[in-house]
Parts: structure tokens; C-alpha cells; sequence
């Protein structure tokens, strides 16, 4: 039952912990201009479970596409604002055959994190052509997919997926209509913003439930990047 309760209480940290981001960014932004389930339709940047690669002992891992958005991830994080706490493996329970897929999975969500944040700071202000963030998103959910994942982390990594192509639709859309984009000012009514804040918030979910023998640090930072992440 403890651990139960730590997982629920979790779930319900990032759900409080991170709403009203959108606003915050924007606002950001005006300053300094002055098992896998996805429902959407099959594109680039979904993932069925048959597309995932199983890690084995000898897997290898390359580092994701840098985000060349005008801003490092620690500006990132500024910006919402949000506190970051990187996972150490020097304090962690995570087995050995593990560890190097979390490390580059939250290399991952920490891109994507910059490109989120560029992207709202820079189509707030009706500046589609400074950085292409849905491009860029594209890229990272390309390596995304091609990384080898542990078998028990399936359905996480299936989540990351669902967040980073709810991320990459949302972006598209609102570049392609510009200034008639009719959630601008209402980012949290979007269908997309919607799908994946509840993508961000699984996959927190999942790896508390997965590893809830992690030091508190650890546990912080599962906390940190995903709700960094979640739009709301």
C-alpha cells in the first residue's frame, strides 16, 4: 500500500505541480521579444509497439539530436520555470542492463524540452520561421524510435513517443495556420496539448511504479523532466 499511495501521490504532484506552464512561457516569451497504445492516426511520429527495438546486453546508445532552438535546456527549464534535477546513476537501483537506455531516454526528454519551450516563446509572438521546432521534433522522435528499449520499459518508451508526436502535431498545426491558430491564447483547450500532457504524466507514472526503490534524487528527477515536459 505504501508504495501504491508514493505512485498516486506522484501522479498527482505532476498533474498540480505542472499547470499554467503554457501561460508562464509565453509570457516568457513576450518579455524577451520586446505495452505502446496511440490513438492518433499512424505518421512519422507514431510509434506502433511492433516498431520498438529490444535492447539486449550489448545494446549501444548515441546522444539525440541537440536542439538548435536559440536556447540550452537550462534555459529551458528557466524559462517555464521549473526546477531540474538530473538522474545519477551513482545513486540508483536501476539494473545495470537499464541504465544507459534512462540516461539517453532523459537526454531525449531534455531536447525536447528546449524545443517545446522555444516553440511557444517564438509562435507566441507570430515568429513561425525562426526555428523549426516541428522539424526538429521530427528528428528526435526518428531517434526516438530507432533507440533499442528494454523489454519491461516498453510501455514507457511508448509513452515518450505519444508525448513528442502530440508535441510535434500541436506545432505543425499552429504553423501552418499562423495567426488564425484558434488556440493560441488557449493552449490548454488543444486536443494535442491535451494528449500530451496525459503521455508526460503516464510516463512518469510508469517508471515510479518500475523503480520505486530509487534514492529521493532519482525519484526528483523522474519528477522533473516529465513534468518539464507536460505542457500543463
Amino acid at each position: 500500500m505504501a508504495r501504491r499511495a508514493s505512485v498516486v501521490l506522484g501522479v498527482m504532484m505532476i498533474a498540480a505541480g505542472c499547470r499554467r506552464q503554457a501561460d508562464s512561457i509565453a509570457s516568457v516569451g513576450s518579455a524577451s521579444s520586446q505495452a505502446v497504445k496511440v490513438n492518433a492516426p499512424a505518421t512519422s511520429a507514431t510509434a506502433p509497439e511492433s516498431s520498438i527495438v529490444q535492447a539486449d546486453g550489448f545494446s549501444h546508445y548515441s546522444d539525440p539530436p541537440r536542439a538548435d532552438v536559440g536556447l540550452s535546456v537550462d534555459q529551458a527549464y528557466a524559462a517555464i520555470p521549473h526546477r531540474r534535477t538530473a538522474w545519477t546513476e551513482s545513486e540508483t537501483s536501476v539494473p545495470a542492463s537499464e541504465r544507459v537506455y534512462l540516461k539517453t531516454i532523459f537526454g531525449v526528454v531534455d531536447e525536447a524540452i528546449a524545443m517545446r519551450v522555444a516553440g511557444l516563446q517564438n509562435f507566441s509572438q507570430q515568429r513561425f520561421d525562426t526555428v523549426d521546432v516541428d522539424g526538429q521534433l521530427d528528428q528526435l522522435i526518428s531517434f526516438t524510435r530507432s533507440m533499442p528499449v528494454p523489454t519491461r520499459l516498453g510501455v514507457y518508451h511508448g509513452q515518450v513517443l505519444a508525448a513528442l508526436a502530440a508535441d510535434r502535431q500541436f506545432f505543425a498545426e499552429w504553423k501552418a495556420q499562423g495567426a488564425a491558430f484558434p488556440y493560441a491564447q488557449r493552449i490548454a483547450a488543444n486536443g494535442d496539448v491535451q494528449a500530451a500532457s496525459a503521455a508526460a504524466r503516464a510516463a512518469y507514472s510508469e517508471l515510479m511504479s518500475k523503480y520505486p526503490g530509487e534514492s529521493q534524487a532519482n525519484k526528483d528527477a523522474f519528477f522533473d523532466y516529465h513534468c518539464a515536459l507536460d505542457f500543463l
